[in-house]
């Protein structure tokens, strides 16, 4: 398997934190810390839309599109503290809603796979989950998670089911279950320990499993899965969450190491290949075979000798990485 550079998308200013994927209509947007969110069509490679408006005055630092929706549309998080929403009207992209409510900066934004929720975490050491309406104009606060310790670095939900996984500089993962008696409430059910350093990232499998990848200040890479079913105590037929059992989470796996500083960004691809990317300016791919996984293919020097932060797949062999030199890098994966 190798890894050639296809296209490079230019024209931030600043270092590039955060690119993602509308892979239905082959839209790719990248924010920066110049505070505009660029956004590019894919398959022409051209720019179709800047998005600034003097919206946020500090640096953007997560973008995400809304999947299920009509119309293309995008949240951001920066980190003057607030979330902006956009929407694609005709070939304007227009501003639809600011949301406030953490205290510092925001640091990662994350739609759930029907686009009903939009979680969002902080330096402020919380998570909120808010309810959008269709319109994408109101935006209800239904709850503010505080179990980390720290600093919350990413939020990301699973592709089909209504489940959280966090990750923050308390060296843990954190996963979350909406409440089977209240849909407000979300709860803690899986703490997953044992990385040495700050948790920058995590994705989940691209199926109904419970398994996902998350990346580390320790340089390494990791696999955690559930190994079984929710329990309850007792024999009552309604408990408080604060009464459940937590889930048994487990380390499925180590993959192989490849990098020699922190790792930034991790992208679990619906095929199975996971890429990671990282401060050393390496780019790597994984496979899994019988439960063991491999490296693939490493790509050296990504963005010249600039650092990557974040990695997303396109499809089964592209994917894109976003650098400190501002630009967004296409890849194409040779997967024979």
């Amino acid at each position: 398997m190798s890894v050639s550079l296809i296209h490079t998308f230019s024209g931030h200013r600043d270092k590039c934190w955060s690119i993602d994927v509308d892979r239905a209509r082959g839209l790719l947007a990248s924010v920066s810390s110049d505070k505009t969110c660029r956004v590019y069509n894919l398959n022409t490679r051209r720019l179709v839309g800047v998005l600034d408006d003097n919206t946020h005055t500090k640096t953007m630092r997560s973008v995400r599109f809304k999947p299920s929706s009509t119309v293309p549309a995008l949240a951001i998080g920066s980190f003057d503290s607030t979330i902006s929403i956009w929407s694609r009207e005709d070939d304007d992209w227009v501003l639809m809603a600011i949301i406030e409510g953490h205290e510092n900066e925001v640091k990662s934004v994350d739609w759930s796979h029907d686009g009903v929720y939009l979680a969002s975490c902080s330096r402020d050491k919380s998570i909120w989950v808010w309810e959008a309406d269709e319109t994408n104009e109101e935006f209800e606060c239904i709850s503010v998670i505080q179990e980390h310790e720290q600093d919350v670095k990413n939020v990301v939900w699973h592709p089909s089911k209504n489940v959280l996984c966090s990750s923050s500089y308390d060296d843990t993962s954190r996963v979350f279950k909406q409440d089977d008696y209240d849909e407000d409430e979300w709860v803690c059910v899986a703490n997953c320990q044992g990385t040495q350093g700050t948790i920058w990232c995590a994705d989940w499998e691209k199926s109904d499993n419970l398994r996902f990848v998350n990346c580390s200040d320790d340089s390494l890479v990791k696999i955690w899965k559930k190994t079984s079913p929710e329990t309850q105590t007792g024999t009552g037929a309604t408990l408080p969450s604060t009464l459940k059992s937590e889930e048994e989470w487990v380390l499925d796996a180590t993959l192989p190491k490849v990098h020699t500083m922190p790792v930034y960004g991790v992208a679990w691809n619906s095929n199975g290949l996971v890429a990671s990317c990282g401060s050393d300016g390496r780019l790597a791919i994984y496979q899994e075979s019988n439960g063991d996984w491999k490296v693939v293919a490493v790509q050296e020097l990504s963005h010249g000798v600039a650092e990557l932060n974040c990695v997303k797949w396109w499809n089964d062999n592209t994917l894109l990485t976003a650098g400190d030199d501002g630009n967004v890098n296409m890849w194409m994966v040779s997967l024979s």
